[in-house]
This record gives C-alpha cells, structure tokens and sequence, in this order.
C-alpha cells in the first residue's frame, strides 16, 4: 500500500514559512547543524553540498571553512532570504540552486561531503534522494542527515501538537511511524541500500528555551510550516479565536517559566 503524500513535500509551506522560519526555527536548527558538520570531519578546500538548504541554516556555517557551498531548495522564497543572507555576510563562494534534489543538476563525483539538515526526510522519494547524494559524491566523500525522532521523545514537539490539538480536537495524536526517517533501524537501511558504508544514526538532543508563553507560542507560529498551514486554512479571525486555546493549553502545561524543553533528532552519517 503507498504511503500517503506528506504535505511537507511540497513547496507552498516552505514558501509560506520561509520568513518566520529564517527568524526563529533557523536559531534551533543552528545547533543540529553545528553536530552534523563536526561528524562530516570537512577538510580544508572542500566543496560541499547542503540538500533542501532552506535558508542557509547549515551551509552559511560552512562557508568559511569550505572552498565551495552548493546549496539547492525547492522553495524559491528560502533560497531569497538565504541570497541575502549571503550578499550580507560577504560570501562569494556560495552558489544557489532552487530545483528538485531527487534529481540534483551536478555532475557524478562532485562534492566531498553533503548534508541534508531535516529535508530529505520529507522527499516523496526518500531513495532517490539518498542515491542522488551518493552519486554527486566523491569516492571517500561523507554525508550527514538529520531527521525527527518519535514525537514522543522530544518534550517540544509534545508541547507543539497538544497546542494543536487545543485549536483543533479532531487532529489525530502523533503516532510512531516505522515507515520514515525517525526509524533509526529504516533510516540506516536506506543509506546502506544507496550504497553508503561505515553508517551510524546517532541520537541529538538540544535544547528549546522557553522564556514567556506569548514569545513561545509566536515563535512555534512564525517557524513552523504545519502550523502556517492551519493558520492559513482557517482565516485570520477564527485563528485569532482559535489560538486562544493554545495559549491557555501552554498556560496549564508550562506553568514554571522560564524552563528548557528539549528536541530529539537523529544524525545519520556515512561516506561513499
């Protein structure tokens, strides 16, 4: 049976998250990126490939240490914010791509690492996506994925959806999901099945600091595509009713502020 298609895999959330993401989710994102450079073990000089860069979160960390950063998106709005980002910072060694990266527009053996920050594991086509990876690199080349562990593993992604499912009560909790990347077992498989050796899915934890709950709550809206969905498919004034029962729901579930709730992922590392 085929598994249902995730509306992540599109480009329109992307596009309707990208400034919000750039402006809060990006500062979470920093840490997972900082962990999965330091396992590619980069030498100097490289050319290194960030797959579904979004907004540069990964790749302009790379970029004074690599001789060359590709970087590809499908969502045209992340890679205009990554575009100034980059102007801003000065960096010439940069080079933007928006397109398809389950069928990349470079040439076999091109890059000495690649990385894929919490994209790939949205790709219609997971496969493709690994193999893509692995033929665009170089013999000896490492790669580096991160992917969501089980919702029920990270106290922030808890607290997320049960705001959710205070605006709205029918959406179904998160289940385990033996079939995606937050199986590690399955997530090492696809990379050792496109041809990866010497894999490793090791677990990150970092943490999301809560200061006030208007702050926590504005920046769950600002950076989070599901949730920029909803707020689009219910309007603007039934949101304005409706996140009124988020903010009462993280009232009861965070009562001591401020605190640290913690995110799980997975990293996934292997070479060619």
């Amino acid at each position: 049976m085929s598994q249902p298609v995730n509306p992540l895999s599109a480009s329109e959330p992307w596009n309707l998250v990208a400034d919000g993401y750039a402006e809060t989710t990006m500062l979470v994102f920093q840490l997972f990126a900082e962990e999965a450079i330091a396992a590619s073990k980069l030498k100097p000089g490289a050319v290194v490939l960030d797959v579904a860069c979004g907004p540069g979160t990964l790749a302009l960390k790379l970029a004074r240490r690599a001789n060359e950063v590709h970087g590809i998106d499908f969502s045209d709005a992340m890679l205009a914010i990554f575009k100034t980002k980059t102007e801003q910072a000065g960096y010439r060694n940069i080079i933007l791509h928006c397109g398809d990266a389950q069928a990349l527009p470079y040439a076999d053996a091109t890059f000495d690492a690649a990385f894929s920050l919490f994209g790939l594991m949205f790709f219609p086509d997971r496969k493709m996506g690994f193999a893509e990876i692995y033929r665009t690199l170089k013999p000896g080349g490492s790669v580096a994925v991160t992917s969501w562990a089980p919702v029920d593993q990270s106290p922030a992604m808890q607290t997320m959806f049960g705001a959710l499912r205070a605006i709205k009560p029918d959406l179904p909790p998160p289940q385990r999901s033996v079939t995606t990347l937050e199986n590690p077992d399955l997530f090492k498989q696809e990379m050792r099945d496109a041809g990866f050796r010497d894999v490793e899915i090791r677990s990150i934890t970092k943490p999301f600091p809560v200061t006030t709950i208007p702050e926590f709550w504005d920046s769950m809206v600002k950076g989070s595509a599901p949730i920029q969905m909803m707020k689009k498919n219910l309007g603007e004034t039934l949101w304005r009713e409706k996140e009124k029962l988020a903010l009462d729901y993280l009232n009861e579930s965070l009562p001591a502020l401020p605190t640290e709730l913690t995110s799980d992922a997975w990293l996934g590392v292997g070479v060619k």
